[in-house]
């Protein structure tokens, strides 16, 4: 029956265990108090040596409401002993610390309501029951008004008092997991901010998936091209062949370091993966390395760029970009176009233009199946950027 779940709960217990520590070290702060009342009572006590006294054990016996660790030791047994769904460990900040220092109290003064239920009716309740099988005049002093009652009334107040402290441990054990989300869990502003540094760690994987498939699939064009070209000239020109496959090797080299990269970033933690330091570092200063590549492929590649100036002018973020929707615009013409490319960086008062003209393919080119990300990924660069 729910009415008797606190006498029969494993809850009740548990919570009644934390309660009565916080009893405990209440009563170790009465006891204190008490005994410097007393001392400063006492006239044959200096008074300098009583504030001495006062202020160094003040200091020792309030430390542990701002310790970080008393805190987590709190958060620990709120889980265990009173089966409180506490949020993760906020990060440190004085409102946390806040929080941590009033559960520490609400601990101390729901221990001393429980302890006080627990010491003081319950023994009474067992003496009211052995006064009616023994009228001592041992028990006739504690009892007060309750040695007067008649049996009929006795047993049953005796019984109440018994069993009250267990339904005076349910009801604070409610009170405290109420309070536990408030006072141990984050802040909404601390939530707030774990939900934003949660969405920037979400944005950094993302940037990383998409700068593996820029880069890869980047690669994987170049080299099958390369392959290709060197085995149309294996027998005619071997010094040719030779030439594609080398730059073969230093693209799938150059391919795996991008790939190390991008996993260690991973492997790194979270801690890592919102640093702007590390992102792709290839800008537009390395656009014509992208067509020495193109041209290693077999295209017939015209670049035309702006004065180094004009590029160094522009912001580091916008040079990144730019770099990656050209070299995504080059491996979609490698991949579907002709032999033939225009590439055309240009920067004005206006902003920065690329343009990548190719001629339409003649013969076939592979076509992958499935819906590719390399235009959306274009759009989405470009729409960061404004």
């Amino acid at each position: 029956m729910p009415l008797l779940a606190p006498l029969t709960s494993g809850s009740t217990l548990r919570a009644g265990v934390f309660l009565v520590v916080g009893g405990i070290l209440l009563g170790a702060y009465v006891v204190l108090v008490v005994g410097f009342a007393q001392m400063a009572a006492d006239p044959t006590v200096p008074t300098a040596a009583v504030v001495a006294l006062v202020a160094v054990t003040a200091v020792i016996a309030l430390a542990p409401v701002a310790l970080r660790p008393v805190h987590a030791l709190e958060r620990h047994a709120a889980r265990a002993l009173l089966d409180a769904d506490v949020p993760p460990e906020p990060a440190p900040s004085p409102n946390a610390r806040a929080r941590g220092a009033a559960w520490y109290l609400l601990h101390l003064a729901t221990g001393g309501i429980a302890t006080f239920a627990v010491l003081g009716a319950v023994p009474m309740g067992v003496a009211l029951l052995v006064w009616q099988l023994d009228r001592g005049e041992l028990l006739r002093a504690p009892l007060g008004i309750l040695a007067g009652l008649p049996p009929v009334l006795a047993v049953p107040v005796a019984l109440v008092l018994v069993t009250v402290p267990a339904y005076v441990v349910a009801g604070l054990r409610a009170v405290l997991r109420r309070a536990a989300t408030t006072l141990l869990g984050p802040s909404a502003a601390e939530r707030i901010a774990a939900l934003e540094a949660s969405q920037r760690r979400l944005a950094a994987r993302n940037r990383l998936a998409r700068e593996l498939h820029d880069t890869v699939g980047h690669a994987l064009t170049i080299t099958t091209l390369q392959a290709a070209a060197a085995a149309r000239a294996f027998d005619r020109d071997p010094a040719f062949a030779r030439s594609a496959l080398a730059a073969i090797e230093e693209t799938g080299r150059a391919a795996v370091a991008d790939l190390d990269r991008v996993l260690g970033l991973l492997r790194a933690g979270e801690d890592r993966q919102d640093r702007d330091d590390d992102a792709p570092v290839r800008t537009l200063a390395d656009v014509p390395a992208l067509v020495a590549e193109a041209r290693r492929a077999g295209a017939e590649v015209t670049l035309e760029l702006p004065e180094p100036a004009a590029l160094a002018a522009l912001a580091p973020v916008t040079s990144r970009e730019a770099f990656a929707v050209l070299r995504e615009a080059v491996t979609n013409a490698l991949r579907h176009g002709g032999r033939r490319l225009a590439v055309s960086v240009q920067v004005g008062d206006g902003g920065l233009e690329l343009r990548v003209d190719n001629d339409l393919a003649t013969t076939g080119r592979w076509r992958r199946r499935g819906a590719g990300r390399g235009l959306a990924g274009l759009r989405e660069r470009v729409g960061l950027l404004g």
